[in-house]
């Protein structure tokens, strides 16, 4: 039986912040919902994975939140589970990163697209005239994290409006990478799939030559870049695959040991499941007696996309995105159709008025 290297939790829907890139509005009353701990309670005992992720809508966007998770992450410590969040940060002040540090918290990935206090204002969906006082509370929440123990992930979504400012998002993060303090820079693409409806993503050429000077910055730096879901695969950018310590390729690990449980209960291939079919869901079943028998799972182990037919980089845990069918279908180095009919109506309907 194979083992879970990761299982992904939604704990909540709701969130605090209304970022552009953002597939659904959280404050809806149709996303209320919580996921029971039992769930969470039941999986972790049963498949004890290497990490737990857990994530919302916003973790810590409350006290009731807060202290929600730290019960999640208790579940997680008495099975063993390295304990982890995706975060804004914006409501983690110093006591909160002591009382996640004394709970277990071993690693916060902290969503940081710009040190621009307008672009941050626009990005996050700020009131007007609070990106600066946003953005410095941001810093002070990320380091008070770093400083007790827990490594920090300082990582921008990748969108049109801030490409050009990762190289300062790198010098930002090694600046602050001081010692006793365990922080690395991460850039996510995977917004790419909302493009059609949103503008934003980058020109891929562009995106090329800054990534090629952002990874160089990296290999001659002192903490690395971890990069997630590029379109920017190795067989079409083998330069920026050049093996380096410092460099972190993030593969599509989908249907092979990461798995999504959404607050629903519906299980999910890929953490960004407004886009893929649910498996099943864990109110019905077990998460393993889900996994073992969907169809969708075993399609995306054993479907070759015609062009990487004869790919090494097709074969093995951690596959050339090129593959990930569960997001989109893909033609080398670019983003076209996305997967699901749905998918374009669904953001679209939820984008607060945007139409694609």
């Amino acid at each position: 039986m194979s083992k879970f290297r990761v299982i992904e939790f939604q704990l909540l829907q709701a969130c605090n912040a209304s970022c552009v890139y953002c597939a659904y509005d959280q404050n809806l009353p149709e996303f209320n919902t919580w996921l029971p701990l039992e769930m969470v309670e039941k999986t972790l005992k049963e498949e004890k994975p290497e990490w737990v992720w857990f994530e919302g809508g916003e973790v810590t966007m409350s006290e009731k939140s807060k202290n929600y998770l730290l019960q999640a992450m208790e579940i997680a410590n008495r099975y063993g589970v390295k304990n982890r969040i995706n975060t804004n940060c914006k409501n983690i002040d110093p006591q909160w990163a002591q009382r996640l540090a004394d709970g277990g918290l071993q690693f916060a990935c902290v969503s940081f697209d710009t040190l621009d206090a307008d672009r941050f204002e626009f990005m996050r969906g700020f009131s007007e005239g609070s990106g600066a006082e946003n953005l410095e509370r941001l810093k002070a929440n990320a380091l008070s994290l770093a400083d007790r123990g827990i490594t920090v992930d300082l990582e921008a979504t990748v969108t049109r409006h801030n490409l050009h400012e990762l190289e300062a998002l790198y010098d930002y993060a090694e600046s602050v990478a001081t010692p006793g303090r365990n922080i690395i820079m991460g850039a996510q693409c995977l917004v790419a799939t909302y493009d059609s409806v949103f503008e934003l993503y980058p020109n891929i050429d562009e995106m090329y030559e800054v990534f090629i000077r952002l990874t160089e910055k990296a290999r001659n730096g002192k903490i690395p870049v971890r990069i997630c879901c590029s379109p920017m695969v190795s067989c079409k950018y083998p330069e920026l695959y050049k093996p380096h310590p410092n460099i972190i390729w993030v593969g599509c690990s989908c249907g092979f040991d990461y798995v999504h449980i959404h607050a629903t209960g519906d299980v999910h291939l890929c953490g960004f499941w407004d886009h893929t079919k649910p498996i099943g869901n864990m109110k019905d079943t077990s998460l393993r007696e889900i996994w073992e028998r969907s169809e969708l799972r075993q399609q995306a182990l054993t479907d070759i996309p015609k062009n990487c037919d004869g790919c090494q980089h097709w074969d093995g845990l951690e596959r050339c995105h090129n593959t990930c069918f569960s997001i989109a279908h893909r033609k080398t180095g670019s983003f076209k159709t996305l997967a699901h009919d749905l998918t374009i109506k669904a953001i679209a309907d939820a984008a607060n008025g945007r139409e694609s």
